[in-house]
């Protein structure tokens, strides 16, 4: 079985390669170049993320491509200790409970806590767009979930290098860099890792926890390591740093390609609530922001009829757990009508869903909702040729283009019949 990620044809068109292997006949192979074992299908793709017993997190941020021994030595600086994304059992139990108390994970208490720092936020971005004709949205999905998260988490406001960090992280993790490349992403790495640690120290030192969920969590500690550990603290936040900010950025962008590819899309999802969150949820199955994930096998597992060796890297393909025919019947139709759409496993599955994902679906739903109201006329530039960047785990829009027209409201009119299509 073959991926070949980074390759242009995955990197343009992904879709083409998940249809591939999942009709190819067994949904389970080793891959040579990546040294992997590829998963797919939508029952394979869940069983592995819901079952912690058999398959370890402890290697889901290691480089997918072998790094350089000169990367290596500069990575053993990022000694972060495992706690949400990387953590098994019991410490990852342990660490979630404490976070979900700070974290709301339903619609209603997200809105609650964090709707009107969203909308803040989103208010900036279309001021911006408004007074320009042609734009790039990608600029808005980077910068609108990286201003979110810091104000979440409570870090330092005009941290610019946070975003050169993150990408090069990104890119050590699911791309293949050049060893000149993987040196440089290696020092972001350890930056980043560095600030977010000497933020946590900064406050408990200070004797002021701070505000967001560093300061909930210092509050939380109490000064006592039994409780949490700064070690810890720090790693809470470089965990959620990452997936809380270059995630949402790759679901927004590609949210925004299917509305905008149909002009009455983007009318509806001005006034249409039940037609906003079907087309984030279609969004989220069709072109997942993760679509592979790593783990471990803790021992020789036997998964769809074949054997997975003992301590064996997995990468779970996400992407066609979404175009599974089985559960989705025609899943290259972008149609936010279907049945079963909260089927997808978009955020993971079991212990390790992803605690942001209410978050999340509250950034995509106000996003697209304002955009579409207060920028009605907003197109795509026509011929416009889709590129990611080459990730074998991250599908995020290289470019957007866009123009605007004319800034207006778009006036909200009577919710749609509930399952209108598109």
């Amino acid at each position: 079985m073959r991926l070949d990620p980074f390759s242009i044809q995955y990197s343009t068109r992904p879709t083409a390669t998940w249809q591939r292997i999942l009709a190819a006949g067994p949904r389970v192979g080793y891959d040579d170049q990546l040294q992997a074992w590829l998963i797919a299908g939508h029952d394979n793709v869940h069983r592995v993320l819901a079952d912690t017993g058999r398959f370890s997190n402890t290697a889901t941020l290691f480089p997918v491509m072998p790094v350089s021994a000169a990367a290596g030595a500069v990575l053993a600086g990022l000694t972060a200790t495992p706690v949400l994304v990387t953590a098994d059992p019991p410490q990852h139990q342990r660490i979630r409970r404490i976070v979900r108390d700070f974290f709301p994970n339903t619609p209603s208490t997200a809105e609650r806590r964090w709707g009107a720092l969203v909308r803040a936020r989103v208010d900036e971005q279309v001021a911006e767009l408004a007074g320009r004709t042609d734009v790039d949205l990608m600029d808005v999905a980077v910068w609108l979930p990286l201003q979110v998260v810091v104000d979440v988490l409570g870090l330092p406001i005009g941290t610019r290098p946070l975003r050169a960090w993150t990408d090069q992280f990104a890119a050590l993790v699911w791309g293949n860099p050049s060893p000149e490349q993987q040196l440089a992403a290696a020092h972001g790495a350890v930056a980043l890792w560095q600030y977010c640690t000497n933020v946590v120290t900064g406050h408990a030192t200070s004797g002021n926890p701070g505000r967001g969920l560093i300061g909930d969590l210092l509050a939380y500690r109490d000064g006592d390591d039994a409780r949490l550990t700064l070690d810890e603290v720090a790693a809470i936040i470089l965990n959620i740093f990452g997936a809380g900010w270059e995630t949402v950025s790759a679901a927004l962008g590609q949210a925004l390609f299917h509305a905008l590819r149909e002009p009455d899309r983007w009318a509806r999802l001005a006034h249409d609530e039940h037609y906003l969150a079907a087309h984030v949820e279609e969004t989220l199955r069709h072109s997942p922001a993760i679509d592979g994930w790593l783990r471990l096998t803790r021992d020789e597992v036997v998964l769809d009829g074949v054997t997975i060796p003992a301590g064996a890297r997995c990468l779970v393909l996400i992407g066609t757990a979404g175009h599974d025919p089985a559960v989705f019947p025609e899943p290259y139709v972008f149609d936010p009508g279907r049945a079963r759409l909260s089927q997808h496993v978009a955020f993971g599955a079991g212990p390790h869903y992803c605690l942001g994902a209410a978050l999340a679906r509250l950034e995509l739903t106000t996003t697209l909702r304002e955009l579409a109201r207060r920028l009605p006329q907003l197109t795509l530039h026509g011929g416009h040729q889709r590129g990611f960047k080459p990730s074998a785990g991250l599908r995020q829009d290289i470019t957007l283009p866009a123009s605007t027209g004319a800034a207006g409201s778009c006036p909200v009119a009577p919710p749609a019949t509930p399952g209108a299509q598109p």
